[in-house]
């Protein structure tokens, strides 16, 4: 019969004994390293969630100044087109008021209405809305601000007239001819702005164009 060695024995007790602690420093290092798996996993989603947030805005940002940059170029169109209604019909009716004023007779001329443009900021509008001026190149911002604070301006001179045309009576002439002069200087400025956004020469001051005196 063979008589277990108490050497082997003894080793075989040390080494059990030295198995817990060997494990639980190989768990704890396992669960450090899970932490930090974790931790890294998160980090990386918010970075990769806040980049696809940045794109997805900046692309945002852009197609709202596309369609600024479209809308202006329409209202660039609608202005001139209104523009050269005012410069064709203004000599005729300077030509008439100061008939007017001197007892005079006059050829009738070719009213068909005031001839305000019918211009649009929807697309500015809604920029503002959405704070995309926040990331546009500021000096670009401040033309398109400018561009459509011309408009406005613009479109508030006109309808001004407009209304007191419509509701006046006695002295339209000399009214009409007062509006589309001040209606000229407003288009003017608006499509120098305007001009200035998307790339284009603005015509020439009205009064280089046309001789006349309307006040």
């Amino acid at each position: 019969m063979l008589v277990p060695d108490s050497t082997d024995k003894r080793s075989r007790m040390i080494a059990a004994s030295k198995t817990p602690a060997l494990s639980l420093r190989h768990s704890w290092k396992f669960i450090v390293a899970e932490m930090m798996a974790i931790i890294f996993g998160v980090f990386l989603g918010v970075w990769i969630s806040a980049l696809v947030e940045d794109r997805e805005i900046e692309q945002f940002v852009e197609r709202s100044r596309q369609v600024m940059l479209q809308e202006l170029e329409e209202n660039y169109t609608r202005i001139e087109r209104a523009r050269e209604y005012h410069l064709g019909l203004l000599p005729d009716v300077v030509a008439a008021r100061d008939a007017l004023l001197a007892n005079e007779t006059f050829e009738p001329f070719d009213y068909r209405g005031f001839g305000a443009p019918l211009v649009t900021t929807a697309a500015y509008d809604t920029a503002l809305s959405a704070a995309t001026f926040a990331r546009v190149d500021p000096a670009e911002a401040s033309r398109i601000a400018f561009a459509y604070e011309q408009i406005a301006n613009m479109r508030s001179v006109m309808e001004n007239y407009r209304l007191a045309v419509a509701t006046r009576d006695s002295g339209f002439v000399a009214l009409i001819s007062t509006a589309f002069a001040d209606s000229l200087y407003a288009e003017d400025a608006a499509l120098r702005a305007i001009a200035a956004v998307i790339e284009k020469t603005p015509p020439p001051v009205w009064t280089s164009v046309l001789d006349v005196r309307p006040y």
